[in-house]
């Protein structure tokens, strides 16, 4: 019988997993298949309830804007899904669903590999929601310098400010990217559309700074155009889902190892 895995999200048409994940099943001959699902808010809860009764579902990834919604859904959260209060990957249990959160590690892991360690490097996260709450998670554990996050929704920047603060010793304030940065990451959804405002202005970086993407369509946004014409190195949202596949091919208990060192 051929397992379904999906994608959860709305909007739906961004996501690169499928097309990661079934060409890893092609390859590896395995009988499963993951196939996007275009849920709102309002239907998150009700659909997640049906489809745990799906005896061939092996497992979700959630994007936008359901992150919070899954972690609230877990019977056993790991311990980043717990601080973060998000998830990106769940699968069906036999009490419920079991979570993680491995957008961060994605996305810290890819900047490593190719611009060097973020250990003592000023970050700046524009974005309070699931993708930039994973980051911050992962900056901490890689022992960034200090740590800004923005969001239009100031009180949300706030409030997972202080729930970060309450975990490290990085210093952890809250504020828009500037002069004062190292690496500068939209974790926003301002850049799916060519009609959106940039997510800052990289013009006001310092020179060098590295400027990185959480959103993966289209692969070069606006913001990373603008950066790159302005000299800045930058980093495509794609590198955060390549560099976490392995971890969620394993969350998911597939067969073998998809290790590529990044796909």
């Amino acid at each position: 019988m051929t397992t379904i895995f999906g994608i959860v999200g709305d909007p739906i048409a961004q996501a690169r997993s499928p097309e990661v994940f079934n060409a890893l099943f092609r390859e590896r001959g395995i009988d499963a298949v993951m196939v996007p699902m275009h849920v709102t808010t309002g239907d998150f809860e009700d659909a997640l309830k049906g489809l745990r009764h799906m005896r061939n579902l092996g497992g979700l990834v959630i994007t936008v804007p359901h992150k919070f919604a899954a972690a609230r859904l877990l019977s056993d959260a790991s311990h980043r899904a717990e601080i973060a209060h998000a998830a990106n990957v769940i699968r069906p249990t036999k009490d419920g669903w079991a979570g993680d959160l491995y957008d961060g590690e994605g996305f810290a892991i890819g900047v490593e590999a190719r611009h060097g360690p973020i250990a003592g490097r000023r970050c700046a996260i524009v974005g309070a929601g699931g993708a930039g709450t994973a980051i911050a998670l992962s900056l901490i554990d890689r022992d960034a310098a200090t740590i800004r996050i923005f969001d239009i929704n100031q009180p949300l920047a706030e409030r997972l400010s202080a729930r970060l603060a309450a975990h490290t010793a990085v210093p952890i304030t809250v504020g828009p990217p500037s002069a004062l940065d190292d690496i500068a990451i939209n974790a926003s959804s301002a850049g799916m559309s060519p009609t959106d405002a940039l997510p800052f202005d990289p013009a006001g970086l310092r020179p060098g700074a590295l400027v990185c993407e959480a959103i993966m369509k289209p692969p070069k946004t606006r913001l990373l155009a603008e950066a790159e014409n302005l000299g800045h190195p930058i980093q495509e949202g794609r590198h955060m889902l390549d560099y976490q596949v392995e971890a969620i091919w394993n969350f998911f208990r597939l067969p073998g190892s998809c290790a590529k060192g990044g796909v």
